[in-house]
């Protein structure tokens, strides 16, 4: 498995501003690949680079329905059936594809129905992406149906720590990740509700077999903090190698960015 950060910001004021792009992750694999929360200019990006492997994309997850995660969502889906004519898998929480409570639906039923097979992530749930094995679970966040995941072929075992607020309920879901993508919108001492700071990050990591955590989903705060005091203050705090993603970053490989 390979991972392309398409882009590295979240929230809000980084939609708007795109001090960081909010294009989402593309998850490749040999066979083919997985587009996480397109968000905002995922499609503009996706085509942006050669590299980039549009032609194998077969489906796309939406961890939930905030702008920042599901934005272009549906654009991805016309690129997946209409452009590429391939096979398309959409997985998304109950949020996503059908509203719940004040929250209406991201992406239309006339998407869906584009979609060959469409999963709703749950607590719990366990579902298949070509040769891909991912499990979800829900998270503490302002969209209350949000989903974190682990993604996991025959030699790796992926986390995503998606938006949450942080809670013991939450860690052991990880213990067993080899690798951690943890969506971290605060810096250091400067949490909000409903998101991860980068003081949660130790307590997520303290039990964790990953050998590598990589911060992503930067906020407005975040950014306008010193980047490499916070790096310092955590590389501190834990065993593991960590990474603060950049937008074009691969992983692994990339050898030419600093944080490798």
């Amino acid at each position: 498995m390979k991972l392309h950060f398409l882009g590295t910001g979240g929230g809000r004021y980084v939609t708007a501003s795109q001090k960081r792009k909010t294009a989402g992750i593309l998850l490749e694999t040999k066979e083919s690949a997985l587009h996480i929360d397109p968000g905002p200019g995922a499609l503009v990006n996706i085509n942006s680079n050669p590299d980039y492997p549009r032609e194998n994309l077969k489906g796309l997850i939406v961890s939930h329905s905030h702008l920042d995660h599901y934005n272009d969502a549906e654009t991805i889906i016309e690129l997946i059936t209409e452009s590429e004519n391939n096979f398309c898998q959409l997985m998304a929480p109950e949020s996503v594809l059908k509203g719940f409570s004040d929250i209406e639906s991201s992406v239309s039923r006339y998407h869906q129905n584009m979609c060959n097979n469409t999963e709703m992530l749950e607590n719990g749930e366990e579902t298949t992406f070509q040769q891909l094995e991912i499990k979800s679970q829900q998270m503490f966040h302002t969209d209350p149906k949000c989903v974190g995941f682990k993604v996991s072929d025959e030699e790796k075992k992926w986390g995503f720590w998606t938006d949450t607020q942080y809670s013991d309920e939450l860690v052991e879901f990880y213990e067993d990740c080899s690798v951690m993508v943890i969506y971290c919108s605060r810096p250091w001492k400067k949490p909000v509700k409903g998101h991860t700071s980068l003081d949660d990050v130790p307590k997520i990591l303290e039990n964790s077999k990953a050998s590598t955590a990589i911060i992503t989903h930067f906020g407005h705060k975040f950014l306008e903090s010193d980047l490499q005091k916070q790096k310092a203050l955590l590389q501190e705090q834990v065993s593991q190698k960590i990474i603060f993603a950049e937008d074009g970053m691969i992983f692994p490989g990339n050898r030419s960015l600093g944080n490798f």
